[in-house]
């Protein structure tokens, strides 16, 4: 008897056998079996010798089922998180790792992060990484690609990419972990670089590739997180208010601790009291500021700054 599992890839339900892992082929096992069974937290039974299909309940630990990784990302120190993203980077700076991908939360540093990273690996800006940000469209990809083409490139914020299928065919061959890298863009229209000169249809690009984003690393493309690392600043609120804790020393070093303490102390009030609080490291600076600056009523005045009012 073989024991099948149903279970959804990519949306499609299919049956994959428990012993072997292996997924039965089309037809083998009808689609009106697989929703009766998915719907009833049922197994399927496959009898070889007659090709019966019979349902049976799961085990007390597949009824249970697998917990959440998010289980673990949500619980963990923010510290440990940012620590991770300083390794992958520098993973990138000593050539072990082509590609990086960071998502996630706005405000909370992660381009800071990456390029402190660097420059502490050695790396001097314009020199041996290129930092590029805002709107990209395929074209000028590959032409940034093929101007930096042995830099570390880091295109910060360059979201529109992943919107172009062209930009994101391009991403594929530089983000690839192939000893050779070919980059192609075909068009009719003839592409020239910063100097005015022609760019060629197909180069080998020998450099690496960050990339910094604030969408979700669910909306990314497959193609683009299978091939690089992928880090993803995702915390609840309170991991912010313990990452911003954590950095009261190091931000805005000219304005007192006490008044920093008295900035997160009002942020956190606020977000007791309001909606549309945005909470983040930018919004500590400026709810710092505002407290060293010695305003009158300093909560409205942060409140002011850091409250969405729609």
């Amino acid at each position: 008897m073989n024991i099948y599992e149903v279970l959804r890839v990519k949306n499609k339900l299919v049956a994959r056998n428990i012993s072997t892992g292996v997924i039965a082929a089309d037809g083998l096992i009808r689609a009106i079996q697989l929703r009766n069974a998915e719907k009833d937290n049922q197994n399927l039974i496959l009898d070889p010798a007659t090709g019966r299909i019979t349902r049976i309940a799961k085990t007390a630990e597949q009824a249970k089922g697998k917990a959440s990784f998010s289980e673990i990302t949500s619980n963990r120190d923010p510290e440990i998180m940012f620590s991770n993203l300083r390794n992958l980077t520098k993973m990138v700076a000593k050539g072990l790792q082509p590609s990086l991908v960071v998502t996630g939360m706005v405000g909370m540093g992660k381009t800071h992060v990456v390029k402190q990273t660097l420059e502490e690996s050695g790396l001097k800006e314009s020199i041996d990484f290129v930092h590029f940000k805002g709107r990209a469209t395929a074209a000028g990809l590959y032409i940034t690609l093929y101007e930096n083409s042995d830099k570390i490139i880091v295109l910060d914020d360059c979201d529109s990419v992943f919107k172009d299928d062209d930009a994101i065919n391009i991403l594929k061959g530089a983000l690839d972990s192939y000893d050779t890298r070919m980059i192609s863009y075909i068009t009719s229209r003839e592409l020239k670089d910063s100097y005015l000169n022609p760019v060629p249809r197909s180069f080998e690009f020998t450099g690496k590739v960050i990339f910094i984003s604030n969408i979700s690393q669910s909306k990314l493309d497959d193609a683009i997180k299978s091939r690089s690392f992928v880090q993803e600043i995702s915390m609840t609120i309170d991991q912010v208010f313990l990452r911003m804790e954590q950095l009261l020393m190091k931000i805005e070093p000219k304005i007192k601790r006490e008044h920093k303490e008295s900035a997160l102390l009002i942020m956190r009030n606020l977000h007791s009291k309001y909606d549309g609080v945005e909470v983040n490291i930018r919004s500590l600076i400026k709810a710092s500021r505002i407290v060293a600056m010695g305003f009158e009523d300093p909560e409205v005045m942060v409140g002011e700054q850091i409250i969405c009012q729609y």
